[in-house]
């Protein structure tokens, strides 16, 4: 069965925004509050929360402060993130909840890790990459994926 247009427009926008976490942490795009801003901050919610394999909760504020001074982490040796098995696990209106894995490779020598991710999104109502603002998102190691 092909994917549905819900499906088709989260999993754009998850593989958007993992791109830009990409760029991001290997320096590959500029570090300034514009470009950080236009590709990441500006499609969380301002409640956003996620909750990382750690268990903590992360709100938006803390989790954007994280992520910029991440900035070019990852430039020496790179890294990599892929996008599988995504489903759209519920919609109800304008609101879907979406699971997928996300499997990094990074370092030297090469580590690969991988989770298994649960995003709740809200469409924004505004014009932006995909018009989809992220609420929530849940992470959990897949059995023997975790970093060493």
């Amino acid at each position: 069965m092909p994917p549905s247009a819900v499906e088709e427009r989260c999993k754009a926008e998850i593989v958007r925004l993992h791109d830009a976490f990409v760029a991001w942490f290997t320096g590959s795009c500029d570090n300034s509050k514009e470009v950080f801003e236009s590709r990441i901050s500006s499609v969380l919610s301002p409640s956003f929360s996620m909750v990382p394999p750690s268990g903590n909760v992360v709100p938006a504020n803390l989790l954007n402060e994280r992520l910029q001074s991440a900035y070019g982490l990852h430039s020496e040796h790179g890294m990599a993130i892929e996008i599988k098995n995504l489903e759209v696990v519920s919609s109800s209106g304008f609101r879907y909840l979406v699971r997928y894995e996300e499997w990094q490779r990074s370092g030297s020598p090469e580590v690969e890790t991988a989770r298994v991710s649960t995003a709740f999104f809200r469409e924004s109502g505004e014009t932006g990459p995909s018009n989809l603002m992220w609420v929530h998102v849940h992470e959990t190691w897949m059995p023997g994926k975790a970093p060493p």
